[in-house]
C-alpha cells in the first residue's frame, strides 16, 4: 500500500522571514461606531448606521431572499414526555408491549434494564447477563482509550463548528445547491426550510432527531437533506411542489451504527452518490450508500474520533480530521490516505478552494490560517521527497483592538464561497466576522476585505449560498435569532444593479481586474 507520512507543521529560517512579512488583522479598517457593514460591491464595503435591513438602499440582489428571525415563540419547548403521563391512570401493560415501548423511546440499553427486572427468571437472567457483557466491553474499550467516553452535549459543544452550540437559537445553516432555499436548525432540534417567496416554510422534526450538529444538502437532487445528530443521521426527502409543510418520518431514511456518535460532520460526494459521516467518539469514518442503507468504513490510527470531513469540489480527494493532532487527505479512487500532524491541539476547521488544489485550515491552539497545496499524483506517492512537507502560514489572526473593538483570536469556523473568491472567518471569542479576498498568483494569498458585526449580537454559524450569480452571498446566524444575508457583488459599469454610487465606489475599491484574474 502506498502511504506517505507527512512531517509536522514547522518553521525553517526562510519561513521565519516569511512569517515576519505575514499579513495580519491591522490590514482591516473598522467602520465608524454604530455603523454596520451590510454588503460589498466591487471590493468596497458599504455601511448603514441603522441595521442590515437597509440593504435595499445599496442593492436589490438579496431582495427575494427569505427573511429569517428565530424568536422565542417559534422555539418548541423541549419536553421529557413525563408531564403528560401524570394525567393518566396507570394500567397493567403486557410485558412485550412495555418492552417495545421502552425500546422505542429510550433505546436498547434501557430495554435490557427493564427486562432484567421481569419476574420470569429466565428472561431477567438473560437480560442481566447481556447487560454485564456489554458493560465489560464498554469498560475495556474506555480503559484502552479513555477519550472515547461520550460526555453528552459537552462533547458536541467542544467539537461543533457552531459557536456556543448549546445555548444560541441558530445552530446550523445550509443552502440548497440549485435554488434560493435555506435550511436552518434551531436550538429545539427543529430544521426549518425557508424559500425565496417566504410563503412555504417546511418543518423537519421527529423524536429521533435530538441534538442536531450539522446539515448537508444532497447534490443533484431538489430536496434531500442529511441531518446529523447525537445518535445518527436522518436523510429527509422534501418535495418542493408539495403543500405538506411538515413531512413525516416516513419521508426520511434513518442511518444508524452503534457507537458512531455523536455525528459531528457530514459531507456528500460531488455526484451525490455517497454520504460520509464523522463521529467524535468513533475512530471509523463511515461512507454510506443511502438508498441501500449500507456502509463501509475508513479507519486509520491516530486519534480516538473524527470531527471534520470535507469532500473536495473536484471529487478526487477528501479531508478528514481527528480529535487529536492527526488529519488526513484521502484519495477517493483508491481510498489511500496521507497523514499529517499539527504541533498541538487539533484542526479546528478547514475548507477546500473551489479548484480542489489547496486546503485552508486553522488549529485549535494558534490564531493562524494555513494553506496546504494538494496535487493529484504528487501527494499520493511513496516518494516523500517529491511531495510538499509543510503547510504554509497565510494570515496572522492574533487578537487586536481597533478603536476599542476586539477582533481576531482563535478560529471557530471558516468557509470559502463556491466561486473561490472569498473566505469568511468566524472567531471563538470575538464578535466580528472577517472577510477576505482570495488571490492566486504563484501562491494563494489572502487580502483583507470587510469586517461584519451586529450591535449586541454574536455570530453563531455561517454558510455561503451555492448559486448566487452576482458573486457571493454569506448568510450569518446571530445569537439574537436573526439570519443576515451579506452579498458580495462583482459588477461592471454597463450592467450595474441601478446603483447611483457605483461609479464613485469603483475609484476607491479594489481593481475589478483583480477579481477577474482569480
Amino acid at each position: 500500500m502506498r502511504f506517505s507520512v507527512k512531517l509536522e507543521i514547522d518553521y525553517s529560517e526562510s519561513d521565519i522571514v516569511t512569517q515576519n512579512k505575514m499579513r495580519n488583522l491591522n490590514d482591516f479598517l473598522l467602520p465608524h461606531k454604530e455603523a454596520v457593514c451590510i454588503c460589498e460591491i466591487d471590493g468596497r464595503p458599504y455601511y448603514s448606521e441603522d441595521s442590515y435591513d437597509k440593504i435595499s438602499n445599496f442593492t436589490l440582489a438579496v431582495e427575494t431572499h427569505p427573511v429569517i428571525h428565530i424568536t422565542n415563540d417559534l422555539i418548541h419547548a423541549v419536553s421529557s414526555g413525563e408531564e403528560g403521563r401524570s394525567l393518566f391512570l396507570s394500567v397493567d401493560v403486557p410485558f412485550l408491549k412495555q418492552l417495545t415501548q421502552v425500546y422505542y423511546e429510550h433505546g436498547l440499553i434501557e430495554a435490557l434494564h427493564t427486562a432484567s427486572t421481569h419476574r420470569h427468571k429466565i428472561i431477567s437472567n438473560l437480560a442481566y447477563v447481556t447487560l454485564s457483557v456489554f458493560n465489560i466491553y464498554q469498560r475495556t474499550r474506555l480503559f484502552l482509550n479513555p477519550s472515547l467516553q461520550y460526555k453528552g452535549i459537552n462533547t458536541i459543544h467542544e467539537y461543533s463548528q457552531t459557536r456556543n452550540w448549546a445555548s444560541h437559537s441558530v445552530r446550523c445553516l445550509a443552502w440548497q445547491p440549485y435554488s434560493c432555499m435555506i435550511a436552518v436548525c434551531t436550538v429545539d432540534d427543529s430544521v426549518r426550510i425557508y424559500t425565496s417567496d417566504n410563503t412555504i416554510n417546511y418543518l423537519l422534526r421527529c423524536k429521533q432527531q435530538k441534538n442536531v450538529t450539522c446539515l448537508a444538502w444532497r447534490p443533484h437532487t431538489n430536496g434531500e437533506l442529511a441531518v446529523g445528530h447525537e445518535g445518527g443521521i436522518i436523510v429527509w426527502s422534501i418535495d418542493p411542489h408539495s403543500l405538506v409543510v411538515r413531512p413525516s418520518i416516513s419521508n426520511a431514511i434513518i442511518l444508524y451504527e452503534m457507537n458512531h456518535k455523536p455525528v459531528i460532520s457530514l459531507t456528500w460526494s460531488p455526484r451525490g452518490d455517497f454520504l460520509v459521516s464523522a463521529a467524535a467518539c468513533d475512530k471509523s469514518i463511515y461512507v454510506w450508500n443511502v438508498e441501500l442503507n449500507k456502509n463501509s468504513t475508513l479507519k486509520k490510527p491516530g486519534g480516538s474520533g473524527n470531527v471534520i470531513v470535507k469532500w473536495s469540489p473536484s471529487g478526487d480527494k477528501m479531508f478528514s480530521s481527528t480529535n487529536g493532532i492527526v488529519f488526513r487527505v484521502w484519495d477517493c479512487q483508491t481510498w489511500e490516505s496521507e497523514k499529517w500532524m499539527v504541533l498541538a491541539g487539533r484542526v479546528q476547521t478547514a475548507c477546500w478552494t473551489n479548484c480542489g488544489t489547496h486546503l485552508l485550515f486553522a488549529t485549535s491552539t494558534e490564531p493562524l490560517i494555513y494553506a496546504l497545496r494538494v496535487k493529484s499524483g504528487v501527494v499520493f506517492t511513496s516518494d516523500i521527497e517529491s511531495s510538499n512537507d509543510q503547510a504554509i502560514p497565510l494570515f496572522d489572526l492574533t487578537k487586536i483592538e481597533l478603536d476599542g473593538v476586539c477582533i481576531g483570536g482563535l478560529v471557530q469556523t471558516m468557509e470559502i464561497d463556491p466561486k473561490g473568491n472569498n473566505l469568511a472567518v468566524m472567531f471563538q471569542n470575538t464578535d466580528v466576522i472577517a472577510l477576505f479576498n482570495i488571490a492566486r498568483k504563484h501562491n494563494i494569498e489572502l487580502i483583507a476585505s470587510s469586517l461584519i458585526t451586529q450591535c449586541g449580537a454574536s455570530p453563531t454559524t455561517i454558510a455561503f449560498q451555492q448559486n448566487f450569480e452576482q458573486g457571493a452571498c454569506l448568510s450569518i446566524g446571530w445569537s439574537n435569532g436573526k439570519v443576515q444575508h451579506f452579498p458580495i457583488i462583482y459588477t461592471d459599469l454597463s450592467n450595474s444593479l441601478n446603483m447611483s454610487n457605483v461609479n464613485t465606489s469603483m475609484k476607491t475599491s479594489l481593481s475589478y481586474q483583480t477579481f477577474q484574474n482569480l
